[in-house]
């Protein structure tokens, strides 16, 4: 029943009854405990199923590894693999604390020199392939800085810098990496920011392109073709990739991922229309992307490469269809369906 008095001294009005379970804490059987364990040169001590337990990182790194204890189906804990998405190089640090020091010169063109060394650095820190999942978000970070900052210094970047760029980015997204990055996407969405990243770059790299220039950038694991056309003069209908490119990577010449975009369909509102406005065009197939995504929701799964485009301004709304046709890179799938989505806006 309600008991007490109301705000003005009047008894409560109504009736009510609560139940409470009480939480009591119990000692775990010894079944729902994860025994101390060395691993990876590190000590976890005992832990009961559902608690994490911490220790350093390695050290050649800062910041904190963590292990969850877990129960499995039969109530017994076991040990999940370490975490070490928190874990960051000193080299990587280092090259970070050179980013910083390259911004407090002040001087566009030094800033901007200053990035091109960075890039250069974080290329050649990537192609040994020995990093933390932790070191994967950190280069995110810094490739967001390099981008920012050649914007802001209205630098350009040489063919070379955005080849050692983009190099570094299919480093990153390589199929070997698919276990960090799914340790790196508990504290962070990492992919789906390094996406972010790479379309900002793409764009800066369109901006100092020539009207009707383009450029294209093929690594192993990304096709990437930049191209710059006047809103009032658009030449041609966009098809991608173009497989008979000269240097076009196998994986990329053999597959039947496409993209057609009818010219109609890039334009602008009369009101936004400019004679000197002009489209940046970027188009992207990602070959390994799909298996570092963070995955949707259970049962699906991402069956196929990855097809972005990113074009600044944005067009009007048109009647032309874009056309995409994806390749499935696993067989035994039902219902398969093709999934668009404007992550910019999340």
């Amino acid at each position: 029943m309600c008991q007490g008095t109301g705000v003005q001294g009047y008894p409560c009005e109504g009736s009510g009854e609560e139940v409470r379970t009480c939480n009591e804490k119990k000692c775990p059987a010894y079944h729902e405990m994860c025994k101390e364990e060395y691993v990876t040169l590190m000590t976890w001590k005992k832990a009961a199923a559902g608690e994490i337990v911490y220790n350093k990182c390695p050290a050649n790194a800062t910041g904190s590894a963590s292990r969850r204890c877990l129960l499995n189906s039969q109530g017994v804990a076991y040990w999940s693999a370490p975490s070490f998405a928190r874990c960051i190089s000193h080299e990587y640090r280092y090259l970070h604390l050179s980013l910083r020091e390259h911004l407090a010169k002040g001087q566009r063109m030094l800033a901007g020199e200053g990035m091109s060394q960075v890039v250069r650095g974080l290329l050649e820190l990537v192609a040994r392939k020995t990093y933390y999942s932790g070191d994967l978000l950190f280069s995110v970070e810094i490739l967001r800085n390099v981008t920012d900052t050649y914007k802001r210094a209205t630098y350009i970047p040489s063919a070379d810098d955005v080849q050692r760029f983009f190099q570094v980015v299919s480093y990153m997204v390589d199929a070997e990496n698919r276990d960090k990055w799914e340790d790196a996407q508990q504290v962070l969405p990492g992919s789906v920011l390094l996406m972010k990243v790479v379309e900002d770059f793409i764009h800066l790299v369109g901006d100092a392109l020539k009207a009707f220039q383009s450029s294209l950038i093929v690594t192993d694991n990304l096709v990437i073709s930049i191209q710059r056309e006047p809103v009032s003069a658009v030449s041609s209908d966009i098809n991608f990739p173009m497989k008979g490119r000269r240097g076009m990577k196998d994986w990329a010449r053999h597959s039947e991922d496409k993209i057609f975009i009818p010219k109609e369909v890039l334009s602008l509102s009369s009101s936004e229309m400019d004679e000197s406005a002009y489209f940046v065009i970027g188009a992207i197939l990602y070959r390994t992307l799909g298996l570092i995504l963070p995955p949707p929701r259970s049962p699906l799964a991402v069956m196929s490469r990855v097809l972005t485009v990113t074009v600044r301004p944005p067009t009007k709304a048109m009647e032309p269809l874009i056309a995409v046709e994806l390749s499935h890179i696993f067989n035994g799938t039902s219902h398969p369906q093709c999934v668009t989505w404007e992550y910019t806006k999340a």
